[in-house]
């Protein structure tokens, strides 16, 4: 079964006023795409350019993805698991994915709450997509394993 739904998304407005096109919806455990709408809420809160980047690709997260109940999708990068990345097509890296982390703590534990984890958050095994650094580059992250916590 796809994990990408038929049903597009309108035409809306971000935060800057920029107008986002039409795209196809992925989904995300429920409790995760609530996460999602706290750290927005938060980095809404800070008004710290930092905290721009982040909002936008929170934003974008949240408007692309369909909250789905009782999902177990053993590909699907959600909160608590362990995934593994390449950005790049640079050297494996793995981290923890976690709602509630700060950003500079412990190695190996990648905050949803950062640029990393809010592009990795929905995506599925085998999958590559842009991701906007801190800089204002952008490389290309690409998923490539997900262990689901037991």
């Amino acid at each position: 079964m796809s994990s990408i739904s038929d049903t597009q998304l309108s035409v809306f407005q971000d935060h800057s006023g920029l107008t986002t096109r039409p795209c196809k919806w992925s989904i995300l455990p429920d409790a995760d795409h609530r996460q999602l709408q706290r750290h927005l809420e938060l980095c809404d809160a800070a008004r710290q350019p930092a905290s721009t980047l982040l909002a936008y690709v929170l934003q974008h997260k949240i408007m692309a993805t369909k909250p789905v109940g009782n999902i177990h999708a053993s590909d699907l990068v959600t909160g608590g698991c362990r995934v593994i990345y390449s950005v790049d097509d640079g050297p494996i890296q793995t981290g923890l994915l976690a709602h509630r982390a700060r950003t500079g703590q412990a190695s190996g534990v990648i905050p949803v709450c950062s640029l990393l984890g809010a592009t990795l958050i929905g995506m599925r095994v085998g999958q590559r997509a842009p991701l906007l650094r801190e800089d204002k580059t952008i490389g290309t992250i690409s998923v490539l394993s997900v262990v689901q916590p037991s």
